[in-house]
């Protein structure tokens, strides 16, 4: 068994999430309503083993794939892998699949196997009896995903790169922090943002900012240092059930935009559920409102150009992109190899495939894919 089998074994049975009836107590903002369908999160330590080393990503020359004439074209195969969380499955968005592949093999954009990892934060334990991600593991998971080439995205990237390909990092990093934790970012966060050159999310709740003296302006100067990236978390942080009224739905989903445009200057592009909690009805209405990403609590797994793992019940809410997984702090060390693994995997798939792709575009969509640059 190789090291990284050993590796994902351990990982699997010992760091990723085991999913039970319950509740987690997902965010600790002002409403303690309780949270439906969220998971209790047991994290195990991995078994001992020898650990695998993953290359950061480079742009790595590719052979260029020549097309065989006889060849029987076949659509675009469907990326799989045994790295998603176990009650997961991968799903795609984009229905026009000519455009999908142009969008695919475009040179201009991101490489097949590009990944985003996004991982929710809320607090760092400082000493014994707080509440929070151990703080030397957190400092290991940051060190790790150095090592390991990740770099950070914005909210903004990651819209352009989800619905366009846009170019970004082949190891993409979102973190998020969830509530009003100022500190958080400024103690914790901050001197690895310097060192190096990332960014970081806050997911910001409206509430009462305004009643706390001097909240706003230091959001605002976070916000200014371009290392901190503002985005929504709701009006009042109440919980979307099924029986709340459309009124206060709409209200914690509509409400923030004003305070972000008075601000920020800008309107927010992504909404961070509180609680992981939102219904169908919810869903659309953040699409109305005009967000075009939005982000739970299920550590799915890395999220691909059209490609995104989700759960049943958010594969029945129809819009993959406003139900995005996040990985959970207290267990993203360990999964960052595989997911840097998927992303490898992915891109030689689509390396191999690309033949069938290039064929398949040629006679349904008329004319000649580029050959696999991968970004050179």
């Amino acid at each position: 068994m190789t090291a990284m089998a050993r590796l994902r074994k351990a990982v699997l049975w010992g760091s990723l999430i085991i999913m039970l009836a319950g509740a987690l107590v997902a965010c600790g903002g002002d409403n303690g309503a309780a949270v439906q369908r969220t998971p209790v999160i047991i994290h195990l330590e991995p078994s001992p083993g020898p650990q695998a080393t993953i290359a950061p990503a480079t742009a790595t020359p590719q052979p260029r794939a020549t097309m065989d004439p006889n060849i029987t074209p076949e659509p675009p195969p469907l990326f799989q892998s045994k790295g998603v969380l176990r009650v997961a499955k991968p799903v795609t968005y984009i229905d026009d699949t000519c455009e999908y592949l142009r969008m695919r093999w475009d040179p201009d954009n991101a490489a097949p196997g590009t990944i985003i990892a996004p991982v929710m934060y809320h607090r760092v334990k400082h000493a014994k009896g707080e509440r929070g991600v151990d703080r030397t593991y957190f400092k290991q998971t940051m060190r790790e995903a150095h090592r390991l080439g990740f770099q950070t995205i914005t909210a903004q990237q990651a819209v352009d790169f989800l619905y366009h390909n846009a170019k970004i990092p082949p190891r993409s990093l979102m973190l998020f922090v969830d509530d009003r934790r100022v500190p958080v970012i400024q103690e914790d966060f901050m001197p690895f943002l310097k060192k190096y050159d990332w960014t970081v999310i806050s997911s910001w709740i409206i509430s009462n900012t305004d009643n706390i003296p001097g909240l706003w302006e230091r959001i605002e100067a976070l916000y200014a240092t371009g290392r901190v990236d503002v985005q929504c978390h709701s009006l009042r942080h109440i919980y979307i059930l099924p029986g709340t009224p459309q009124k206060t739905i709409r209200e914690e989903i509509y409400g923030p935009i004003p305070y972000f445009e008075e601000h920020f200057g800008y309107r927010p592009i992504a909404y961070i559920w509180p609680g992981g909690n939102y219904t169908r009805y919810a869903v659309r209405t953040a699409r109305q409102a005009g967000f075009k990403i939005g982000f739970t609590i299920y550590p799915n797994g890395p999220i691909m150009f059209n490609w995104i793992p989700l759960q049943e019940a958010d594969r029945n809410i129809g819009d993959p992109l406003l139900t995005l997984p996040r990985y959970h702090a207290n267990a993203i060390k360990e999964q960052l190899p595989i997911a840097a693994e998927m992303g490898e995997q992915a891109r030689q798939q689509a390396l191999e495939h690309y033949p069938q792709e290039a064929a398949w575009y040629r006679l349904h969509c008329g004319g000649q894919l580029p050959p696999p640059s991968f970004g050179q």
